[in-house]
């Protein structure tokens, strides 16, 4: 058989040609899979009523956050709520800060764990706690770092929430810098992700930043009973334990949105990206499949590329490849980002997409190392 070239190609040529065009395939159906899907429940019908409402928030040497990001919270246009913060064992100025703003926000609470050097817990015990105090059924959980400047963000966020297992959208405020705006990318590629598999009924983690669950579910659960010992997975695997109880959603409504503040934004950047490494052996292995086709299918696609490269002279077949390729995916990325309100990262998603699956693959790495240790 011959080429349009009138070059035969070799059993290994043909090989090459058609595992290129099989990976090129799949890393389209998931592209546009996830861009049909990524805002699919936000149309379904919203609850006018109101519902009380408990906010959760842990806080740890955090009383800067604290002192800057509640007061948006503590303003919110809604009748009846509440914000617990939990000082899981503070040394800096976080119990000065809350005494303060109890004195001027009637609807914050706040508890304490005091610092035991011989009773060693991490995160999961102070939301917990934080759950055990809640008056209300409803249980939103945030992180100190994670304001709003919307005063119907919890209005908008209850209306999505009510009655569910529910997570939302969160990223970086708005800044320059090349580096700050690759994790900016990634948080949405992200989310992108966990959104389009949550509304097909197959959740595989949670966001610790703009999550909701209810108080009974939690405690049905016994919490983190099966894995309190386990530093990561206050979100994931929590998450995955309540969707064997009750209805789950993602929005990724802009105005359900919660902003994560700049400051030390890579060490959160990484704190994210390890805690989901570490909880993906909790994930179902189907599940784990599917979410690990489309990068196996993406890394096929490059190696069989080059070989191509070197093995045919097609090269004009294999440059049409690659255009159709980055035109619909980013097609798809943009319809996503413009619904997300983030379409300034378009143009420099194009550079971005090369850096990420190394970033991924250091991540897995050190995840592996840690399972093998503990």
């Amino acid at each position: 058989m011959e080429t349009y070239f009138y070059h035969p190609l070799t059993p290994i040529q043909w090989f090459l040609i058609i595992g290129l065009v099989l990976t090129f395939l799949i890393d389209l159906i998931y592209s546009i899979f996830y861009c049909r899907k990524l805002k699919v429940k936000n149309n379904s019908y919203i609850h006018s009523e109101t519902i009380p409402v408990s906010i959760i928030i842990c806080a740890k040497n955090q009383a800067q956050y604290l002192e800057k990001n509640l007061p948006g919270l503590l303003t919110q246009d809604y009748p009846e709520y509440e914000i617990i913060v939990v000082d899981n064992g503070s040394v800096d100025d976080t119990e000065d800060v809350l005494i303060r703003l109890k004195n001027i926000y009637p609807h914050l609470r706040s508890t304490q764990i005091p610092i035991d050097e011989k009773f060693k817990h991490n995160k999961k015990l102070a939301i917990t706690i934080g759950v055990k105090a809640a008056k209300y059924d409803q249980i939103i959980h945030l992180n100190p770092n994670g304001f709003t400047n919307r005063k119907t963000w919890l209005r908008t966020t209850v209306a999505h929430a009510q009655g569910k297992l529910y997570n939302a959208y969160s990223n970086f405020e708005y800044r320059k810098g090349f580096f700050y705006n690759f994790f900016r990318y990634d948080i949405i590629k992200q989310t992108i992700k966990i959104a389009a598999f949550t509304n097909i009924n197959k959740l595989y983690a949670g966001n610790s930043f703009n999550m909701s669950f209810l108080k009974s579910d939690f405690l049905a659960n016994k919490g983190y009973a099966g894995n309190a010992h386990f530093e990561a997975g206050y979100d994931h695997i929590l998450c995955m334990d309540l969707a064997k109880k009750s209805d789950y959603t993602f929005s990724t409504n802009p105005d359900s949105k919660i902003t994560i503040d700049a400051k030390n934004y890579c060490k959160t950047w990484k704190t994210i990206n390890k805690h989901y490494f570490k909880s993906r052996k909790y994930i179902p292995f189907k599940r784990k499949l599917l979410l690990d086709l489309e990068p196996i299918a993406h890394f096929l696609f490059v190696t069989l590329l080059i070989l191509a490269l070197i093995k045919t002279q097609l090269y004009f077949s294999l440059l049409a490849i690659c255009i159709v390729k980055i035109f619909i995916k980013g097609y798809c990325f943009k319809i996503s980002t413009r619904h997300l309100r983030e379409e300034n990262l378009f143009l420099s998603s194009y550079v971005y997409v090369l850096l990420r699956p190394l970033y991924k693959l250091l991540f897995y790495i050190q995840s592996y190392i840690y399972s093998k240790r503990s």
